[in-house]
């Protein structure tokens, strides 16, 4: 599955500045999003790669890639409300098996006490946390739908923003297709 993912990776490297390949990362992390994470190793290594190709290959527009993201995020997030606002909700936290789960309590809690605070600190906190989870924890504490949709927005826009230009520094002489390679351990051809 690594060379396969790898293949379609170093494929894409060629269309990094090209107008298309940002919506297939919009696609991707919508997709990767809706299901809370579930594919990572498959649909979360194929969105981390075209987020890669996208910053590495474009000198000015770079910003486009965490746009991207966010906006996957963001009708994720949309998804996850309207979810939480009909009587799916208790089957949705059923489904994933964290009804009663002390993490989903935790970030409820932080939701409760901290409001906007609380749910910008689980979006920037070192352990990745998903979208679905900070929406879900910010309905549970009965916070405003628009409140929570523009929280997770804007602090994941900025926090991929921040994390781009960390990369294009950090490589600054290295092409998207070695970038990939070095990162998913394959040798250079």
């Amino acid at each position: 599955m690594k060379e396969k993912c790898l293949q379609v990776a170093l494929a894409a490297t060629r269309y990094g500045d090209s107008w298309w390949l940002p919506f297939v990362l919009l696609a991707v992390c919508t997709l990767n999003s809706i299901t809370g994470g579930m594919l990572t190793w498959s649909v979360g290594i194929l969105q981390m790669a075209l987020f890669n190709i996208i910053v590495l290959s474009r000198k000015y527009t770079f910003f486009i890639g965490p746009l991207m993201l966010s906006t996957g995020s963001l009708i994720a997030g949309y998804f996850y409300v309207q979810v939480m606002k009909t009587n799916g909700a208790d089957a949705l936290l059923d489904y994933a098996g964290v009804k009663d789960s002390t993490w989903l309590n935790k970030a409820q809690s932080w939701a409760n006490d901290w409001g906007v605070l609380g749910l910008v600190g689980m979006q920037v906190i070192p352990i990745p946390i998903p979208s679905a989870v900070i929406v879900i924890a910010g309905m549970m504490a009965k916070m405003n739908e628009i409140k929570i949709l523009v929280t997770v927005y804007l602090s994941k826009f900025i926090q991929l923003t921040l994390g781009a230009v960390a990369l294009k520094y950090a490589t600054e002489n290295q092409t998207p297709e070695q970038f990939i390679r070095q990162q998913m351990g394959a040798k250079d051809e």
